[in-house]
């Protein structure tokens, strides 16, 4: 079993680690960043199915144990197309938040799932500050990457909070920032050493993908996805380009 092997049964059985092979349990407890990896999948599985249990219709326990004593015909008539209906909305409902695709680059399809777990409550953040400098201390103690310099004004719109993550097994970090009156528009930073498939220097690429607009750029080592669920107009301007 090779790590991406062990990864994908690991991701496979994060609610059930009993589970995973006794090689992928392994695999997990000496690869410090697989083991790392596990644990920010696990803890993310964990809150989507409690935010996910909060779309089950209320009383439904209480209605599935009263039809559960009667003939198994009118219980099974009723209780199925219960279950069936409560787990179409959820699968429905995150399959239309969720923006990451095939096509994406590992280290972008990473960036942006930490971002859309941020944005949805999912994840939260490690700090809150209103203060940039503040945010670049904490995320400093944290040994999390700050950015050398921003372009354009993205740095001057008003700051949130920040999260450290794990980028491609390596160190990053998630910025939030207010990009308009009830919108906020998320900086992931990371050190680019090694990493392939990088938008090029200086110089922002724009994609949407669902409701999301982003923009990504390399900096020297450095590279950089900023998403925002505000209009690709907006976010474009923060690069002087509208």
């Amino acid at each position: 079993m090779n790590r991406e092997e062990a990864r994908l049964e690991l991701d496979a059985t994060t609610l059930r680690p009993q589970d995973a092979s006794p090689e992928a349990r392994a695999m997990a407890n000496s690869d410090p960043a697989l083991g790392a990896w596990l644990t920010k999948r696990t803890a993310f599985d964990e809150q989507v199915a409690e935010a996910f249990a909060a779309s089950i219709p209320a009383g439904l326990r209480e209605s599935i144990l009263q039809n559960a004593r009667r003939p198994a015909r009118r219980s099974f008539r009723w209780i199925l197309p219960v279950l069936a209906a409560a787990a179409a909305v959820v699968v429905l409902g995150w399959t239309m938040l969720w923006p990451v695709t095939n096509g994406m680059p590992g280290w972008q399809a990473e960036s942006l799932a930490a971002v859309t777990k941020v944005q949805y409550g999912i994840s939260r953040v490690d700090h809150m500050s209103r203060d940039f400098e503040a945010i670049k201390k904490m995320l400093a103690a944290d040994q999390s990457p700050t950015p050398v310099r921003l372009p354009g004004t993205v740095g001057t719109m008003p700051v949130l909070a920040c999260k450290h993550i794990l980028i491609a097994g390596r160190a990053a970090s998630i910025i939030c920032f207010q990009i308009r009156p009830g919108k906020e528009a998320h900086l992931v930073v990371m050190d680019n050493t090694g990493l392939s498939d990088l938008p090029p220097q200086l110089q922002p690429q724009f994609k949407s993908s669902k409701n999301w607009n982003m923009a990504s750029w390399s900096d020297g080592s450095q590279t950089f996805l900023l998403a925002t669920t505000a209009d690709e107009a907006v976010l474009k301007r923060l690069f002087g380009l509208v």
